[in-house]
Order: C-alpha cells, then sequence, then structure tokens
C-alpha cells in the first residue's frame, strides 16, 4: 500500500488521512534503519491524480520498530544479483583492453604530471616545501583540478608495490582511475531505488554501463569522467539525506562536491544548476503558507473565520507557490541573463589586449593575497560558533518535541525542503564542512606542499582561467554541435529520454522535475559555453539515460506482464484455458507490443554497435568517429618499437638512447620517452646534447617538407601520422557580408553546414538543398559500416629521422 503525502524527503510517515493509492514511483519503502525493504510484487502503473495540496508522492513508512536480521528472500537475492552483473558488466567493458589505445595528447599531460606529482610530492615530498618552481606538481588550470593527478599518481604507487612492468607506469595504469569512476557510475542508480522505483534503477544501470559515450571517456584518462562521478554522486547523496536526515549522506554530498570542485572548473554550472533548482522548491514551499491572490476567501460564520470553499478549485488558485515561483523564475533569469553577458563582457575585456590581461592578473593575485590573509580568521571564527554551540548544547534547555528558531515557522508538511534545512543539527553540517574543507587543502595545497598560495589558487585561479578562455573557444564547434554527436550515438537513450521526459511531465515528482531540470539546463549551459568538445558530451547524456530508464521502465514492465499472461506457469492456468485465451482475436494489442519490442531491439542493436565500434574496433581512429574528434595513432607505437629496439641495439636497453623532439611532437612524446636521460625537448634550442650525438629525431606538425631538407642529408627518415581527426564539413558555410551581417565573428574552420554535409559529404553539387533521403542512407552507412559522411582529413603529421650508418631506412 502506498500513499500521497507532501512530505516525500524525510522519514516522517504521512497522515493516515491522505488518499491510498497505488503508484509507480517507488518499489523500495525506507526502513527505521534507512536500508529499503524490498515489496515481493511488481507494483502495476496505474494513472494517478495526487492531489492539489500533495504534489509528490512516496511509499508509506515502515513501522518504527527494530529490524530483526532475517535470511535474504528471493526477491532480494535476485535484486541484489542483478544489480551486481550489470555493475560487473560495466567493469568488464571499461577495463578489457584498456591500455590497448595510445595515449591521447592530453591524456599524455595528465600520466606525466602525476608521475612528477609520484615522484617528487609524494616519494621525495619534504623537497617540495621550498622547491623550484616545475619541479613539484602545483595546480594549474590549464590542466584542470588536481584531482586526477592525485589520483593516477596513487594508482602510481599501489601498482609499483604489486610489482606492475614499467615501475607501475603504463598506459593502462594512467587509465584505471578513470575506469573505476565510470564503473562507479554504473553502480551509483542503485541508490535511487526509491525514487526510479527497483527495474528503473537497474535500467539506468545497464544504460550507462553500455552507453557508447560514458564507456569511452570511462576508458580515457581526461577529467570529465571523475566530475561526471562525484555529479552523479552529490545527487544520490542528497536525495538520500532528504529522505532519511542522516548525517553520513550529507557528509557524502560535501566530499562528492569538493572533490568534483578539485577536478574542474564545469563545478560552477553544478552550482548553478542545482543551486537554482533548490531555490525554486524553496520559493515554492515559502508561497504554499499563502493563498492565491487571484482566488477569494470564502467566510465561515459559524467558524468565525475564513475556510477553503467547498467546491474542489485548482491548485494554483487555491495557494500563492506557482505566483511566487514565477516571480522567482522571472528574477533569476534576468539575475542570470545579466551574469552570463557580464561575464562575456568580462572576458572580452581581459583579452582585448596585453593590459587588459596584464590589469586582470594584478587584481586575481590581490585576491588570492587577501583570501590568503583572512581564511585563518575564518577558521577562528568558526572555531568560535562551534564553541558557542556546544555551550548551549550542553547547558541549555530544551522541552522535548519543542521547534525552536526558524523551525518554529515551517510547516513540516507542506514544507519538506524548508523543514529539513531548519531542523539540521548544526553536526550535520559542521562535518561536512570539515571534510569537504579538508579534500580542498590536500588536494590544492598538493599535500600540503605548497601552502598558503594553492588556497588562493584553488579559490580564484580556476574561475579566472575559466573566465578567459570562454574567448578562446576551444574546438571552435557551432552550437549545434551536441545535436549532432548525441543522435549519432546513444539511440536508446535518446529515444526513451523523450520518453522519460513526457512521463515525468505527466506523473511529475519532485526528482523527476530535478531531473529534468538538471538535463536541459546542462544542454543549455553546454551548448551556450565558448568551449565544445565531445568529452563534454557525457554531462549531457547522463542525466538522459535516467530520464530514459523512467521511460523504459513502464514498457518493461508491460512486456513482461504480456509474456506472463501467454505463459500459463507464471499465472497457474491449465493448457486448454491457456490454449483458449492464445486464440482469442488480440490483433492490435500484439501487433503494437510486436512493433515496440522490435524499435526497442533495433534502438539496442545500434547503440551496442556504436558502442563496440568506438571502443573496440576504431578506439584510435577518429577519422570514423565524430566522438573521438582528435586521436594519437597507433603510429605512435611503431615509433616507439623503432626506438626502443635502437637503443637495445647501441645501448643495450638502458634507455640512454639520444633523442631529439622538437617543440611541435612533445606531447605525446614526453610521456613515451619518460625513461630516455638523454632526451632534449624543444631540439634544437637549449639542448645541452650536441646535434651530432643525436641519434634520433622526431617532429612534428604540417612543415614535414622542411624538416625533411633540414636533416634529411644526415638521417634516413620516414612520415606517420601522428593524429587523425574527424572531418569537419559540417561546420558553417563561409559567412556572406551583407547590410544585417557585418561578419565580425572568426571562422577558424568553415565547410558546407550540418545539412548538405549529412546528404552530399564535403562538395556538395552546385545549388544542392538537403536530401533526407541521402542524408538517412549516409546515416545508416555510417552505423553499420563506419562510412565516413565527407572526406578523409590529413592528420597531424610527424618524421622519424635515424642517424645514417646506425640502421637501415626506417
Amino acid at each position: 500500500m502506498k500513499r500521497y503525502t507532501d512530505k516525500p524527503d524525510n522519514s516522517v510517515s504521512p497522515p493516515d488521512s491522505l488518499q491510498q493509492t497505488t503508484t509507480p514511483e517507488n518499489d523500495a519503502q525506507e526502513a527505521p534503519t534507512g536500508e529499503p525493504i524490498e515489496q515481493e510484487e511488481d507494483v502495476v502503473e496505474q494513472q494517478v491524480t495526487p492531489s492539489d495540496e500533495h504534489e509528490e508522492y512516496v511509499p508509506e513508512q515502515a513501522d518504527e520498530q527494530p529490524r530483526q536480521a532475517t535470511p535474504p528472500t528471493r526477491i532480494r537475492l535476485f535484486t541484489a544479483l542483478s544489480f551486481w552483473g550489470v555493475v560487473l558488466l560495466g567493469a568488464l567493458l571499461r577495463f578489457v583492453g584498456l591500455g590497448n589505445r595510445p595515449l591521447h595528447h592530453d591524456e599524455s599531460l595528465h600520466g606525466y604530471f602525476s608521475m612528477i606529482l609520484l615522484h617528487n610530492n609524494i616519494q621525495n615530498w619534504s623537497a617540495c616545501f621550498n622547491a623550484p618552481p616545475n619541479t613539484c606538481y602545483r595546480y594549474d588550470p590549464l590542466l584542470h583540478g588536481p584531482f586526477q593527478f592525485h589520483a593516477i599518481a596513487l594508482v602510481y604507487q599501489l601498482s609499483q608495490w604489486l610489482g606492475v612492468p614499467d615501475h607501475g607506469i603504463n598506459t593502462t595504469t594512467v587509465r584505471i582511475a578513470a575506469a573505476l569512476a565510470g564503473t562507479a557510475i554504473v553502480g551509483l542508480p542503485y541508490f535511487l531505488r526509491d525514487r526510479l522505483t527497483t527495474l528503473g534503477a537497474w535500467l539506468a544501470c545497464l544504460l550507462l554501463a553500455i552507453s557508447p559515450s560514458m564507456l569511452y571517456y570511462s576508458r580515457f584518462a581526461r577529467e570529465d569522467i571523475y566530475m561526471a562521478c562525484f555529479t552523479l554522486l552529490l545527487v544520490v547523496a542528497l536525495a538520500r539525506y532528504l529522505r532519511t536526515r542522516k548525517a553520513g549522506w550529507l557528509v557524502t554530498a560535501a566530499l562528492a562536491f569538493a572533490l568534483s570542485y578539485a577536478t574542474k572548473e564545469s563545478t560552477f554550472f553544478t552550482i548553478g544548476i542545482f543551486g537554482s533548482f533548490f531555490g525554486a522548491l524553496v520559493f515554492w514551499e515559502l508561497g504554499k503558507r499563502h493563498r492565491s491572490p487571484i482566488a477569494a476567501p470564502t467566510t465561515d460564520i459559524s467558524q468565525g473565520d475564513d475556510r477553503e470553499p467547498p467546491t474542489a478549485i485548482p491548485f494554483w488558485k487555491r495557494t500563492a507557490a506557482p505566483w511566487v515561483l514565477l516571480g522567482y523564475l522571472v528574477v533569476f533569469g534576468i539575475v542570470a541573463l545579466l551574469g552570463l553577458r557580464w561575464l562575456k563582457n568580462l572576458s572580452v575585456y581581459i583579452s582585448a589586449s596585453k593590459a587588459n590581461t596584464q590589469t586582470a592578473n594584478i587584481f586575481v593575485d590581490h585576491l588570492k593575497t587577501v583570501t590568503e590573509q583572512v581564511i585563518p580568521w575564518l577558521g577562528i571564527l568558526l572555531a568560535i560558533v562551534v564553541f558557542y554551540l556546544l555551550f548551549r548544547e550542553y547547558y541549555g534547555k530544551k522541552p522535548e518535541g519543542e521547534r525552536r528558531g526558524l523551525a518554529r515557522l515551517v510547516d513540516p508538511k507542506r514544507q519538506p525542503l524548508l523543514d529539513t534545512l531548519a531542523t539540521m543539527p548544526w553536526t550535520h553540517w559542521f562535518f561536512a564542512l570539515i571534510l569537504g574543507w579538508i579534500v580542498f587543502l590536500v588536494l590544492f595545497t598538493a599535500l600540503f606542499t605548497y601552502i598558503p598560495q594553492g588556497i588562493g589558487d584553488g579559490i580564484w585561479q580556476g574561475i579566472y582561467y575559466w573566465i578567459t578562455q570562454q574567448q578562446v573557444a576551444r574546438g571552435s564547434q557551432p552550437w549545434y554541435y551536441y545535436f549532432m554527436l548525441i543522435p549519432l550515438y546513444e539511440q536508446i537513450g535518446l529515444v526513451f529520454g523523450c520518453i522519460g521526459v513526457v512521463r515525468c511531465l505527466k506523473h511529475p515528482t519532485r526528482f523527476r522535475l530535478f531531473l529534468l531540470y538538471w538535463f536541459f539546463a546542462n544542454v543549455a549551459v553546454y551548448t551556450w559555453a565558448g568551449e565544445k568538445m565531445p568529452w563534454l558530451i557525457i554531462h549531457m547524456t547522463m542525466p538522459m539515460l535516467i530520464l530514459a530508464a523512467i521511460g523504459l521502465e513502464p514498457f518493461i514492465r508491460r512486456l513482461a506482464a504480456t509474456v506472463r499472461a501467454w505463459l500459463p506457469r507464471f499465472n497457474g492456468q491449465t493448457n486448454t484455458e491457456a490454449a483458449i485465451i492464445a486464440v482469442r482475436p488480440r490483433p492490435w494489442p500484439v501487433a503494437s507490443s510486436a512493433i515496440k519490442v522490435l524499435l526497442t531491439l533495433l534502438l539496442l542493436a545500434l547503440t551496442l554497435q556504436n558502442m563496440i565500434q568506438v571502443n573496440y574496433v576504431h578506439p584510435a581512429d577518429a577519422t570514423h568517429e565524430m566522438l573521438i574528434y582528435v586521436q594519437t595513432t597507433p603510429n605512435v607505437n611503431t615509433v616507439m618499437n623503432k626506438i626502443n629496439a635502437l637503443d637495445q641495439q647501441l645501448y643495450g636497453g638502458k634507455h640512454k638512447l639520444p633523442i631529439g623532439i622538437t617543440s611541435d611532437a612533445a606531447w605525446p612524446y614526453a610521456w613515451y620517452l619518460r625513461d630516455y636521460t638523454s632526451t632534449c625537448y624543444n631540439y634544437p634550442t637549449n639542448c645541452s646534447i650536441s646535434a651530432n650525438k643525436i641519434q634520433v629525431i622526431v617532429t612534428g606538425g604540417d612543415d614535414v617538407p622542411g624538416y625533411e631538407t633540414q636533416y634529411g642529408q644526415q638521417y634516413n627518415f620516414h612520415a606517420y601520422e601522428m593524429r587523425s581527426q574527424w572531418d569537419q564539413g559540417y561546420m558553417p558555410p563561409p559567412c556572406v557580408h551583407s547590410s544585417t551581417n557585418a561578419c565580425t565573428d572568426p571562422q577558424p574552420y568553415i565547410g558546407v553546414g550540418p545539412l548538405l554535409w549529412l546528404s552530399y559529404g564535403n562538395n556538395p553539387p552546385k545549388g544542392a538543398i538537403f536530401n533526407p533521403a541521402l542524408a538517412t542512407q549516409h546515416i545508416w552507412q555510417w552505423w553499420w559500416q563506419r562510412r565516413p559522411f565527407g572526406g578523409v582529413d590529413q592528420g597531424y603529421q610527424m618524421v622519424l629521422f635515424i642517424r645514417k650508418g646506425i640502421s637501415a631506412q626506417p
């Protein structure tokens, strides 16, 4: 039995006077211990209409009695095995062949500086307190937050202790932390069973496990998968805290937020999105205490005061909540637009000239200095506040059950969120704050080796760097970039995500409305942001897949019900009774179910095909995968094999081969040549090794003929492709000057536009228009044959030079 209640976020049982009804929202109940009590039977979805007073419904709470240990039921064992099975599937997909793909340019940076952190900040910790610049790891927003470097360095250290080859540092160990974070994402929806239902949570786990984009960037050593993990953990922890009021969940939320902040500057987006939604809930609950301004009260003389009219009227006419919420949204929208415009203007101003940049740098340095001076005083103030609270708690007398302070102004039934905030024990937020601050200090000060500068950098340098980068707009992708990328890869998630959106609007709960807001806000924010890269897709894909689970769940339930109806052993029918039902004419429901099943299987097949292709068939072939964008090719492994063979031949494999690396080939070779002690970077500038001792030179860039002319007389050489890139014919066509368009925006990349590109490739006929049939054919061919839409661009080149006389032509 389940009942409506307007107190969805804590463990207070709903009043008995509320209407009883069966709902699809929850098939798990909250026990006094906070653990879910699984129901023994599936809950059948029905059309439900919550009363106006109670817009969210939750299951009836268990009796407040100690829960005794009992043997696990068949349902619980099946539930546990099913969730562990999908988590194991996600782990296998993420760890199998993890180190086969060469390191991406960014991965090599992250792996290299994690190695610096291991060797210096960890293994030679005391030497980093007064170390010269560029000796020990320091937080640099260019490489994003410090968490991933500490995480990868920890994996390196554990791998060394376990005796992993290459001193624990290789392409596999670089990515282990990312794969673990991706696996954690797969399992986190388990803790949302009371919000999604057990089946819905399991479907969310499954979709996250097989998602092509979530899987690919779980096998990729970039910070986005960590941030996605911590963001989902934050959602889970807050949802559990609002339901259970247990301090452990709030502390977990603080930990997730601190780790996300220490991972990437995009956490400021999370603050804005989550904060604005919770602000909307607060204003909604404030408005629920007041009557709607357009509803005239009726006077009940017998009672001597105003009462609700006996006839039912819409909720929005009985309470001021919708009007207060509307006012909040208007004000917040105006402030947000003005704030975004101000940030854009500030970014333009800073980037306009060197003088402006210098002024901004001085201002930020001053902010950091002031912050470093103020932080100790804030710590003293916090200690005084805590001492006062302890004193008041020890000596003060509070009658049992009395609501004090702001709690007296809050209705716990009508205003559950405000009630949670007003009645939260101070120990909850205190320990959450302390844990978050400890995480901040440990990571941004690089294990306390960079105090106090690391504190100022951690608070101000990240946001400053992010603001300046908005004008850089790395990637230079058009506004419709993600609207092409997501449909190409996430078929089952996209289709059922749209169905989930409709279902959430049709049967709204606070959590469902939050999912909608989270998804659409992420799409809007990342489409607006200047930097658009394929790895950012996971911040939109993750909430979309949870919505897809909500959309897919009722279909799976109805399909299961249909199967049970047709199988006598599930419903106790005799073979004769089953035969009578089987021949009963039901053509349309059967045909409809068959079509839905076939469509679902097709979407699943497409998603699995894309998952296999991008992760296992073409993981280092960006010419065939838009999700990759730019990727180091296996030719880097070929070059390294030749270098290792020469070192073995000339120096017995002691990594003493003299090598010159030009500036345009520094990455990823700085990581791949990490053990070679006679390597000269930025060759031939500032090289301590004389030019005639350099046995091998690796160059990169577009000037391959120039390098061949310069070094070709003394060296044998061979050109390779260092990086491959997805064709960008979908870029907007060249701007045409007109009276309304001055074409002032730069166009670093131009194409023919997305529709013509999908129809004809990079060279559409003159006067061509979008051809839906051709576009559909080309998309279908790419899905199943990986046929590129446009041409195959020549990638970033490199040349390997080997001194004549020591080896044959490479």
